[in-house]
């Protein structure tokens, strides 16, 4: 009876939100950790706050940590994306209506994202899209903390902070009469610019292993490991759809493995030409498998790899029950286990396997002393 109710509360636990804000941020680069910094320094205020980034860097996920990091669980984090409203809709949908206000109106009025976010967070998304005749209206929210609903008499007042993203350049839209100069500095009291995926390509790795054993879940996939040469690939490519893009290949690659190996082949079109252009990668990871003098070679760190493997630390005990494994427990058991069959791949030689993935020996052995290894 004891093992079931623990069992159950383990599965209560796993499905409370993750208590660390920075959860869903992958990546330990220095831009990575600067912007971490900056959002917990951001959390100890209440300061409006303009998140710039190009598109698929995932802005969200950085005004979601910093709502975290301040509010309640219960505070209410209402997003709204600027582009994807129709001008006539818009002033209905941020500041809500009065029954009767217009035709067609639900004859009990409706609450806009302004009150829906009380005590919370508003995310406006895409503010650069915003029309020009509502952010003057938005800049008397920021400046009174008060707004009228559509067809109301009573002045209703705003209690929640705001945080605006936008992937275009606001100075430049103030400059052709596209973004007012005003709101710009008022949304702009602290900036947090995300860096593009290109500029942060050491994280390439873990976030490549946090979206494959998400998809390989998902699609009941057996992947044990992305090859050196299809990483490599990957690690040079520029991104230019940033984590979006990099989580939507390897879902397509996750899918196309059907047989537990990635081939390069499964990437799209667009990897074709770099890949041509560096055959060596490929070659001399078939060099590696072939050489029957391989076992006789590896180093002292290569054995002890070997050893370690044949313990069973590398995998999921068998009879235990993995559901009890966090994702993050999971996540980083995968992990270790790829480090270490790269490794041995790579004769236990640490410089090679750093050269063979395309990332700094410094951080591959900061990755491998998280991971215990």
């Amino acid at each position: 009876m004891t093992s079931k109710v623990q069992h159950l509360e383990k599965a209560v636990a796993r499905l409370r939100p993750d208590s660390d804000p920075f959860a869903r941020i992958k990546g330990s680069s220095p831009v990575i950790n600067q912007c971490l910094e900056t959002i917990r320094k951001i959390s100890t205020t209440s300061a409006t706050v303009l998140i710039l980034g190009e598109s698929g860097t995932g802005k969200e996920l950085f005004a979601k940590a910093i709502h975290d990091l301040r509010e309640p669980q219960t505070a209410p984090f209402i997003a709204i994306n600027c582009g994807a409203i129709p001008g006539s809709l818009f002033e209905s949908e941020l500041f809500g209506y009065e029954k009767g206000a217009f035709s067609g109106a639900d004859p009990k009025g409706k609450k806009g994202k302004i009150e829906l976010a009380e005590g919370g967070t508003l995310f406006l998304d895409e503010i650069g899209e915003m029309p020009l005749e509502l952010q003057v209206k938005l800049l008397r929210v920021l400046q009174e903390k008060s707004y009228f609903p559509v067809g109301g008499t009573r002045m209703k007042q705003a209690n929640c902070r705001i945080i605006a993203a936008t992937n275009q350049n606001l100075l430049g839209m103030i400059a052709r009469n596209q973004f007012r100069e005003d709101l710009y500095y008022r949304l702009n009291v602290i900036n947090l610019v995300i860096p593009p995926l290109r500029m942060r390509k050491e994280d390439i790795y873990e976030l490549t292993q946090t979206f494959l054993q998400e998809f390989s879940l998902l699609y009941n996939r057996h992947i044990e490991l992305v090859p050196p040469e299809v990483f490599k690939l990957l690690f040079h490519y520029d991104w230019p759809g940033n984590v979006r893009e990099l989580r939507n290949v390897i879902e397509r690659i996750t899918i196309l493995t059907t047989d537990g190996e990635v081939k390069p082949e499964y990437l799209p079109d667009t990897f074709i030409s770099p890949m041509e252009q560096e055959p060596s990668m490929l070659q001399e990871t078939v060099q590696l498998h072939s050489q029957p003098e391989l076992e006789s070679s590896l180093s002292p760190i290569s054995r002890s790899t070997d050893t370690f493997a044949a313990s069973g630390k590398s995998e999921i005990d068998e009879s235990a029950d993995s559901s009890d494994l966090s994702y993050q427990e999971r996540l980083d058991i995968y992990e270790s286990k790829l480090l270490l069959q790269y490794l041995k791949t790579a004769g236990g030689n640490k410089r090679t396997l750093a050269r063979q993935l395309g990332i700094s020996r410094a951080t591959l052995y900061n990755r491998m002393k998280r991971l215990g290894l």
